[in-house]
């Protein structure tokens, strides 16, 4: 169960990730000609990344995976895809994505770390 969990948890936060969140994530105007921007990232969708990213965490903290290990199993594959999208869109003036992109790695491994050790726990 254990191998089987360490293969398929960077294929499905991957398959996660590319299908909740959008590919280029620099802000739009509403309309053409606005200065009002907004984010094509939809909540309900971040929501849901999370959740599988959580889910994922346990899982394979119950399957005896090491916590440490868990977090590039199921943070690893979204992270460098975000990296990829940021170096693909570049920013037209002030270029944030790098910090970006930090923050948003550390909250996802963090938050596959504390799942797995949310699972280690169960299994006990």
């Amino acid at each position: 169960m254990r191998t089987l969990a360490t293969v398929l948890a960077p294929v499905l936060s991957g398959a996660a990730y590319l299908l909740l969140i959008p590919w280029d994530l620099r802000n739009r105007p509403e309309h053409p000609g606005e200065l009002i921007e907004t984010t094509p990232v939809r909540t309900w969708a971040v929501i849901v990344f999370g959740l599988v990213l959580l889910a994922l965490g346990l899982w394979l903290g119950r399957c005896g995976v090491p916590p440490w290990q868990a977090m590039p199993l199921a943070a690893g594959l979204p992270s460098a895809l975000l990296l990829v999208s940021y170096l693909t869109h570049r920013a037209p003036d002030a270029n944030p994505w790098p910090v970006a992109w930090v923050c948003f790695t550390m909250l996802m491994a963090g938050a596959a770390l504390l799942a797995a050790l949310a699972g280690r726990l169960l299994t006990r």
